[in-house]
């Protein structure tokens, strides 16, 4: 029984370290990088393929990165920039309702691929079934939502 839960703090520890290691220099590269120009036409490029679905050009920011990098990711830059009062109500629910169901689309699509998937199909389903979902949440909700979160 003790082994069991040495192990298993000692697990958890492991993965605690992982995540830190992963979080904290991607926060500080986004502190670095949100007023560099580069950033901006990346922010600026993907705000033209977001605006249709309602999100503002600060939301882009927390969607690029939780696209690629998933969920976790793209919702600590989330945080972040709603604690600075850049992302309007609509823009955090839009963007938990696009990445809960389209995030980490490079990983995630690569593991189905490893055991047979085809890639295409997987992501096309997932980017299609994200967009037309949070296109309905978008037109339902954008009169609701007026203030800053």
């Amino acid at each position: 029984m003790d082994s069991a839960l040495v192990h298993a703090a000692i697990g958890s520890l492991k993965l605690s370290v992982k995540l830190i290691l992963i979080i904290v220099p991607l926060m500080i590269a986004y502190e670095f990088l949100e007023n560099s120009k580069t950033f901006r036409k990346i922010l600026d490029a993907l705000h033209v393929i977001l605006k249709p679905l309602g999100f503002s050009k600060d939301a882009s920011v927390s969607m690029l990165v939780g696209i690629f990098l998933g969920i976790t990711y793209g919702s600590g830059i989330l945080l972040a920039q709603s604690e600075k009062n850049r992302l309007t109500k609509l823009d955090i629910l839009l963007t938990a309702v696009y990445l809960s169901m389209c995030h980490a689309v490079i990983e995630d699509t690569l593991l189905f691929v490893a055991i047979g998937g085809n890639g295409f199909y997987i992501l096309g389903t997932r980017i299609i079934i994200a967009t037309v979902v949070t296109y309905l949440f978008f037109v339902y909700f954008k009169n609701k939502f007026t203030t800053y979160s």
